[in-house]
């Protein structure tokens, strides 16, 4: 019997070894520690085609049981503002925050009013992450109707869906001592438990209470959402695991190419990656760009879980000390250098600001360095290298923030719209980076050092940071784009000019044609309006020769 289900195995599936375990009636993927075992060697030899093939199936079988462990859970209404749906509550002492998944999030309709930053732990790690997790108030509601505000944070999962043991509980003949409490978990037939808010040590104690009832199985604690089982069931209560190992050879497949690039864009597919960046971009425009005193501020998109940045503060320092001695070796590039630096100042793109540290915000400094230009008045420009690393046991600024790519139209199509019409229209936004603020609690990850006195190159080194987002973080296209689509699309309703703008636009670029003069006039001067709103000064600058005929050749 068993050279029969080899053969038949081997004829099917390529070569592989595939781990079966059956638990409690059902069949799960998985790999166990065994008790007892057995195995059985099975030689057979197939002929095809005039050619002979011996194959060596080797299967092995395990079984086990260990006892079951019951942990705090619980099923109650928790509510936003009007919306209430059924929860599945883990209570967890060594948890210091509360967390609720996003989905559940998604359901309630609940608004995230800000984005924390925590360090997490996590059993088996050595140090910590830093993921920045956005924060929203949950109502929990008790077994008295009370609703119980809590903060919670948003994770996309707390932990994989657990086997839900409530349901093995023998009430009547078991755990008599039982019968009759109400039951924070309900026991019912279903098998799995997928938690969907985990109750910190932050609230934990606003829900026990004082009752405590022990017996020959798991201890019942009182709270406010009914007793809460935890600890060993009884010996007799175990719980079996049957696996079966199968070793088979190798069928030859024929190559199917499509199915070979089906599996080489799996998880990669367009449509997939187009809709999760159009979803990112929605969620940070609603929680990380806010209009304040005629300007956009913006919050920079740190990735959800990334090493703990260093200051770079020595690095900094010694880069900086180098580019001072460099530029002073060409007579005027110090100063031009320092005139750029001290412009950016005075238009309130940086600050300069005293070197203190902040227990409460990441610090962290940028080196920079000139990079040529061919142009007569301005021959360098600053460049910030936020991907500049501590050591290669340290990440950078780059490798902790989103690289999200920035939301750019069609060239082709753009492009075709420029010589639709008798006259081209082209302009640009100046210093369009610049001109997007930079959040206050993200400003000191942005800090980097120059000179106080660009006279004295042996001046000391004062620390400047950027009230702007800067241009060199890899974050930055994707800001300035979230922006600048945020703003036309809220003049866009009774504009032409905004929607011809807003598919028209490219990067910092902006290409249009329109029929006529008399449009081309119209469309300067609305331009000119709706990108004012964007800041107090006027950042669109459309001269007289930006116009061009289009049946010019």
């Amino acid at each position: 019997m068993v050279d029969k289900r080899s053969s038949q195995v081997q004829s099917k599936d390529p070569m592989h070894q595939n781990t079966f375990r059956h638990e409690n009636g059902k069949h799960e993927n998985s790999s166990h520690s065994t008790k007892s075992s057995q195995s059985v060697n099975v030689s057979i030899v197939n002929d095809k085609e005039g050619k002979s093939e011996e194959d060596t199936k080797v299967l092995h079988t395990s079984h086990k049981t260990h006892s079951i462990v019951l942990l705090k859970t619980a099923v109650a209404p928790v509510w936003s503002d009007s919306t209430g749906i059924d929860a599945n509550i883990f209570f967890d002492e060594g948890a210091q925050r509360s967390f609720l998944t996003k989905a559940l999030a998604l359901k309630l309709k609940l608004e995230i009013y800000r984005t924390e930053t925590i360090q997490l732990a996590c059993f088996g790690d050595t140090g910590n992450s830093i993921r920045h997790l956005g924060k929203c108030t949950l109502l929990v509601e008790t077994q008295t109707r009370q609703k119980i505000p809590i903060e919670v944070l948003v994770v996309p999962k707390i932990a994989v869906p657990l086997q839900n043991h409530v349901r093995k509980l023998d009430l009547k003949n078991n755990y008599i001592y039982l019968q009759g409490l109400n039951l924070a978990h309900p026991i019912t037939d279903e098998s799995m438990f997928e938690i969907t808010v985990l109750i910190g040590a932050d609230y934990y104690w606003q829900f026990i209470e004082d009752k405590i009832i022990r017996g020959d199985g798991p201890t019942a604690v009182k709270s406010k959402l009914g007793y809460l089982l935890s600890g060993p069931l009884k010996e007799s209560a175990t719980h079996s695991l049957s696996v079966l190992n199968m070793l088979i050879s190798h069928k030859t497949e024929e190559f199917d190419i499509a199915s070979f690039w089906n599996l080489e864009s799996m998880g990669i597919n367009s449509k997939e990656l187009d809709q999760e960046n159009e979803d990112y971009l929605k969620t940070y425009q609603n929680t990380c760009i806010e209009f304040q005193g005629g300007q956009y501020i913006a919050k920079l998109p740190w990735k959800r879980e990334h090493d703990q940045l260093p200051t770079n503060f020595s690095i900094a320092k010694r880069r900086t000390e180098s580019v001072i001695r460099r530029l002073d070796r060409e007579p005027g590039m110090l100063k031009t250098y320092d005139d750029i630096i001290k412009n950016q100042e005075l238009k309130g793109f940086i600050e300069k600001i005293e070197d203190e540290e902040c227990d409460d915000k990441t610090v962290h400094y940028i080196p920079h360095h000139p990079v040529r230009k061919d142009s007569l008045t301005t021959p360098i420009r600053i460049v910030y290298d936020c991907s500049c690393r501590q050591s290669d046991q340290y990440p950078s600024l780059n490798d902790c923030l989103m690289n999200t790519p920035p939301v750019l139209n069609d060239l082709t199509k753009l492009l075709l719209r420029f010589r639709l019409n008798a006259i081209a229209i082209s302009t640009d936004i100046e210093k369009a980076f610049l001109h997007v603020g930079l959040h206050e609690h993200d400003r000191d990850a942005t800090r980097f050092l120059w000179m106080s006195d660009a006279e004295n190159i042996n001046s000391k080194l004062v620390t400047y940071r950027f009230k702007s987002v800067l241009f060199g973080a890899t974050c930055s296209p994707f800001i300035l784009s979230a922006t600048r689509l945020k703003h036309v699309q809220t003049q866009e309703k009774n504009s032409d000019t905004a929607k011809m703008i807003e598919q028209d636009i490219y990067v910092d670029n902006i290409i249009s044609s329109v029929s006529n003069e008399n449009k081309a006039v119209q469309y300067y001067k609305e331009a000119r309006e709706l990108m004012t709103k964007w800041i107090l000064s006027p950042i669109v600058d459309i001269k007289q020769s930006a116009f061009t005929d289009n049946s010019m050749r």
